[in-house]
């Protein structure tokens, strides 16, 4: 069949520019690897290196390109474009549509990479071949996923997903619809659409300063790689140092800006959840601290290098893992931020297994182990290959499961690398730990400590993190901790306490040696400042955790301690005090963070007489008021109204007015808010709640609709008209005898059952079975009473509705259960009677600008520190 508007030449021309791509990648790789040996062929391969690698780059910006125009023209004959966009999608979020899929963010880390090598191409002098090579390889990896190429016929092998070859109707997911039948089949398709929670500005900032901070860990990885390829052990920190600081300002304020869009835009009702995405990106960002840092100590002392040299190599394979466990599914639901499986799972392992492999290879400093450990490598990978899912029964502890022979082969090659590790650490690296032993009163001691801190924080946080791992490999069943905050809270509090109170100190300390009595009266005061500020703020928010109050000293101590630093050493010169502020600012952070969240006040809990939790079991009368429209109730200390709702495209947003009771008793209105819920057309996507919150100087009010049920319909054309005495859809309920519900002006009460009443008023006949059921309805000034009839008549229920007028009501009686005693119920109201409601969330976060203020002197200290050293290496 020939289908007709189709635009196939767009997909060749993008297929095309990703063969490219990974052809000019690898060329670039392999020829910037001869340039690196520094023989007289080196200049002619760098030439064709450079080429190779500004083909490659072009290309990428093709891919860019070509897919951006396929997103803006909506050519949904792509899947990928049918898949993350639609028609009736604002066009301001085109850029969120392009990198929400597998292939999109894969391709923005491309592009990434593509800045970052051409800068490199123009600055890096004599480490341009090693580390470009490095970079090449990079690339030559993350094209293919990208490739969408199928290898063998029985059971064929997936390289990448492509975008441009995979049109809709050769999807698995839509062989044989009817709709592909017609030739003309796009005149009236639309998308599938984008996730309603990722329709946001944030999602037009957040991916991209998120991937340039992934990216940028390339770098140091890339210099360290060529460092110890080269043998040129401690010069490639110096090149490497403003990269490294870079890639933790820029990562820190892409994980940043994750937080303040998920306390703007979702209704967990925080900044941070301890999701496994969000963790997955933290941990690659604390190792890099850690590294920056150790490479800060060699620098200038020559002390920490194979630690430098690992925690560098290591942030950047932490960041394939996220990758893999992001990508792969394996994650399921324990993440909203997981992608979906699209197949790719065996080749993100090659990705990480061969880096890690090639990180490990050269840090083996001594060749005869370099030599065992390639061989037993190659053994290794042998060894899965035909060992296969071959697996043996393993009963011990906990553990009753079939474990695979390549999961302990894994485990054995695991154990071989630690024994490397530990062999090769003591042989000859220049100016590492292998030295003199530095001084317990020198910054570089207390700096390693600090490094190591993270280390162990990062592990905790992977290790759990990576549960859906463990189970998948030794076939358990864990699941993760019921109250994931509280958790992750109770083992990252003392690592915070530890981490901030070695900022609060570090500085002060000398290279190499401190006078210890010089040192106490530096810190003297701010330890004093610090610790009578504690005692205070402890006495005021009534904090009786010794942890809560541990790292509340630890946090303000080291915010005036490095100020203080800021105005002693360089004398309150800004430019040069960038280290100082960005401790600063990270101080700021934890103390925000810690008295918002440990002193969150929950202020809606229901005052409206009319119980939440029948709604359902998520929903509580602590934590969730039912606010019903032209009320006034109290709320914490405000009053609160549900003023209304008005609709404006697939947003209906909820009006509720706050208010003050002044010394008259009478109520003055301080500010409005309108949480919306956000509609989508798309079924599968379902209905996103969005919170709105009131900013004030020392707290916020947040809130969000947690319920409501009567949405307009998108797909109404037109208003029909309708009679005020129709009564509405019957709302059907169970209920035990005592049980009440409640209508929007009513409550409702079932009180009884009889057999024994006049039943000639309703004509029944001998054989018939009639039971009343007695219902006491309650309004604010009158009592009254419904007695719905069930009848039996001729084996068939015929009930008797039951209404009490004057409040607009009618109760229908439908079945009796006796096993339990409970009635079914049908309830109907009035469309004149009904008064729309809300159920709504309310807390209040106390003081969490703290932690706002420290997010942006921590993002400007580090620039600066950056700057300062940008322009010291000049």
């Amino acid at each position: 069949m020939e289908y007709t508007g189709e635009h196939t030449y767009i997909g060749e021309i993008g297929n095309v520019f990703v063969i490219l791509s990974f052809v000019f990648a690898l060329l670039a790789s392999i020829s910037y690897f001869f340039a690196a040996r520094d023989n007289e062929q080196a200049l002619s391969w760098k030439r064709i290196a450079r080429w190779s690698f500004r083909i490659h780059g072009i290309s990428v910006f093709g891919i860019v390109a070509t897919l951006f125009v396929m997103l803006y023209n909506h050519y949904f004959e792509y899947e990928y474009v049918w898949h993350h966009s639609s028609k009736t999608m604002q066009m301001r979020y085109i850029l969120s549509c392009f990198w929400e899929g597998q292939e999109g963010s894969f391709l923005l880390w491309t592009f990434w990479h593509v800045v970052i090598g051409f800068i490199l191409q123009r600055k890096a002098k004599e480490w341009e071949a090693p580390v470009l090579s490095v970079i090449a390889l990079v690339q030559t990896f993350l094209t293919s996923m990208l490739l969408g190429l199928y290898i063998g016929s029985d059971h064929p092998i997936k390289i990448g997903s492509n975008p441009f070859t995979v049109l809709l109707r050769n999807h698995p997911d839509f062989y044989n619809i009817p709709l592909f039948t017609n030739p003309n089949y796009l005149q009236n398709l639309d998308g599938h659409g984008l996730n309603p929670l990722l329709q946001n500005y944030w999602m037009t900032i957040h991916p991209p300063t998120l991937f340039l901070g992934f990216a940028l860990t390339v770098v140091p990885f890339a210099f360290a790689i060529a460092g110890l390829w080269k043998k040129k052990y401690t010069e490639w920190l110096k090149p490497a140092l403003p990269w490294t600081f870079l890639g933790i300002a820029v990562l820190g304020v892409g994980i940043l800006m994750g937080g303040a869009w998920a306390y703007e835009a979702l209704s967990f009702g925080g900044f941070w959840a301890w999701d496994p995405v969000e963790n997955a990106s933290l941990v690659p960002w604390l190792t890099l601290v850690g590294a920056g840092h150790l490479m800060l100590i060699n620098k200038n002392k020559g002390q920490s290098l194979f630690t430098a040299f690992g925690l560098a190599i290591l942030t950047f394979i932490l960041i394939l893992y996220s990758t893999f466990l992001t990508r792969s599914g394996i994650l399921g639901e324990t993440s909203v931020h997981a992608f979906t499986d699209l197949g790719m799972s065996g080749q993100l392992l090659i990705y990480l297994f061969a880096f890690l492999f090639l990180g490990i290879f050269l840090l083996l400093i001594d060749k005869k182990i370099k030599i065992q450990y390639a061989i037993a490598s190659t053994l290794f990978i042998i060894l899965i290959y035909i060992l296969g899912s071959s697996s043996f029964h393993l009963k011990m502890f906990t553990v009753d499961a079939d474990i695979p022979f390549r999961i302990v082969a894994l485990f054995c090659w695991i154990i071989y690398t630690g024994y490397a590790f530990v062999k090769s650490s003591t042989k000859f690296l220049p100016q590492s730990e292998s030295g003199k032993e530095e001084s317990i009163y020198s910054r570089e001691f207390w700096m390693f400590v600090g490094a190591i801190i993270l280390l162990v924080s990062s592990f905790q946080i992977m290790f759990n993190t990576s549960l859906p791992v463990w189970n998948k490999l030794f076939g358990l069943h864990k699941a993760p901790p019921t109250d994931v905050k509280q958790f992750y809270n109770a083992w990252q509090l003392p690592f915070a306490f530890l981490t901030t109170f070695l900022i609060a100190i570090g500085q002060y300390f000398k290279y190499k040696d401190t006078n210890i009595k010089e040192f106490f009266k530096k810190i003297g005061l701010s330890l004093l400042i610090a610790a009578i500020a504690t005692a205070l703020i402890s006495y005021g928010l009534h904090y009786s955790n010794p942890l809560y109050i541990l790292l509340l000293f630890s946090a303000l101590f080291a915010a005036f301690a490095n100020a203080a630093y800021m105005i002693q050493v360089f004398g309150g010169k800004i430019k040069k005090a960038g280290a100082s502020i960005a401790h600063v600012g990270f101080a700021l952070v934890l103390l925000g963070a810690l008295i918002s969240t440990s002193k969150k006040d929950v202020i809606s809990q229901n005052t409206s007489g009319k119980s939440v939790e029948s709604i359902g079991k998520d929903y509580s009368d602590r934590d969730n008021i039912l606010l019903t429209q032209g009320d006034t109730l109290p709320m914490g200390k405000y009053y609160v109204a549900y003023t209304g709702n008005h609709t404006e495209g697939f947003n209906t947003y909820f009006d509720v007015d706050y208010f003050l009771k002044n010394a008259a008793g009478k109520y003055d209105k301080q500010f409005r808010l309108s949480p919306l819920i956000q509609q989508n057309p798309n079924p599968q996507f379902g209905n996103a709640a969005e919170p709105d919150t009131r900013h004030f100087l020392t707290f916020d009010v947040y809130t969000h609709i947690t319920f409501y049920d009567h949405l307009p319909d998108l797909k109404a054309t037109g208003k029909k008209e309708e009679s005020k005495d129709e009564y509405a859809a019957a709302k059907n309920v169970t209920m035990a005898k005592g049980d009440t519900i409640f209508s929007s002006n009513a409550i409702i009460i079932f009180d009884s059952l009889s057999t024994q009443f006049d039943k000639t008023s309703y004509h029944l006949e001998k054989d018939d079975i009639a039971v009343m059921a007695h219902i006491s309805v309650l309004d604010v000034n009158k009592k009254y009473q419904a007695t719905p009839v069930y009848i039996i008549h001729n084996n068939s229920v015929q009930p008797i509705a039951s209404k009490v007028d004057n409040l607009g009501l009618q109760f229908m009686f439908w079945k009796i259960n006796p096993e339990d005693g409970k009635v079914d119920f049908s309830v109907q109201e009035k469309k004149s009677n009904i008064r729309d409601y809300i159920v709504m969330k309310a807390m209040i976060f106390p003081y969490i600008n703290i932690l706002w203020m420290g997010c942006i002197i921590m993002a400007i200290g580090t620039f600066l520190a950056i700057w300062a050293r940008i322009r010291r290496a000049a």
